[in-house]
C-alpha cells in the first residue's frame, strides 16, 4: 500500500488505536509489538492521553525478521507464558475470537499443549492465519530455531505445532485484512 497500516483511518480512528483500545477493554495487558524506538513514539502520540502511561510497546530485537522476529522478540521480552497476536491491518479484529482461542489453548491438557502450543485462525478450508492466534511459551524454542536457522515464514515454521479454528462467515468479515488501497476503500464503506 506504500503507508504505514498502523496510521490509516477507519471512522474516526487509527487502525492501531482502534485496536489498543478494544484489546484493553477484553485483556489485562495489550502489547505493541514494533520495529523501531521512532516508531514506537509515533504509535504513542496517536493513543489517547489518558491510555499513554499505560502502554508497553516491545522494540523488536530481529526487526528485518518479519513477525517471526517479533514474537520471538515478545517472549524474550516479557514474562508471559502466553500471548494473543493480530496484525495492525485487521483493525476490526474480534477480541471475542481472540479471547475463545486464548481458552481454547488454556483448556488444552499439558501434555498436548506441549505438543501443539499454538491455536490460530482458519479463515478457509486450509487457509492458516498464524497471525491471528495464541502463542504458548512452549512454542518458543521452535520459533528461535527458526529464526537462527533464517527461516522467516510463520506458518511453515509452526505447521504440526497448531490447532485451527475456523472463523465464521460474520469473523472472517472482522478480521479481513487490509492489503490493497481498494481493501482499504471496501472496509471505510
Amino acid at each position: 500500500m506504500g503507508k504505514d497500516k498502523a496510521f490509516l483511518h477507519i471512522s474516526d480512528e487509527t487502525f492501531i488505536e482502534r485496536l489498543y483500545i478494544s484489546g484493553r477493554k477484553s485483556f489485562d495487558r495489550v502489547l505493541i509489538s514494533t520495529d523501531t524506538k521512532e516508531h514506537a513514539a509515533l504509535i504513542v502520540s496517536v493513543l489517547p492521553l489518558e491510555e499513554q502511561s499505560k502502554i508497553e510497546i516491545i522494540t523488536d530485537r530481529y526487526p528485518d525478521r518479519g513477525p517471526l522476529g517479533a514474537l520471538c522478540t515478545i517472549f524474550e521480552e516479557t514474562d508471559l507464558d502466553r500471548f494473543a497476536v493480530v496484525p495492525v491491518d485487521v483493525p476490526n479484529a474480534s477480541m471475542d475470537f481472540l479471547l475463545e482461542l486464548y481458552e481454547k489453548l488454556d483448556g488444552l491438557a499439558t501434555a498436548a499443549a506441549k505438543v501443539k502450543p499454538i491455536i490460530i485462525a482458519e479463515s478457509d478450508h486450509e487457509k492458516f492465519e498464524p497471525l491471528i492466534g495464541v502463542y504458548d511459551r512452549s512454542a518458543y524454542p521452535l520459533l528461535k530455531e527458526a529464526l537462527d536457522r533464517n527461516d522467516n515464514k510463520v506458518i511453515r515454521v509452526i505447521t504440526g505445532y497448531f490447532e485451527a479454528v475456523k472463523l465464521e462467515e460474520e469473523q472472517k468479515k472482522a478480521f479481513r485484512n487490509v492489503n490493497t488501497k481498494t481493501d482499504y476503500k471496501e472496509l471505510e464503506q
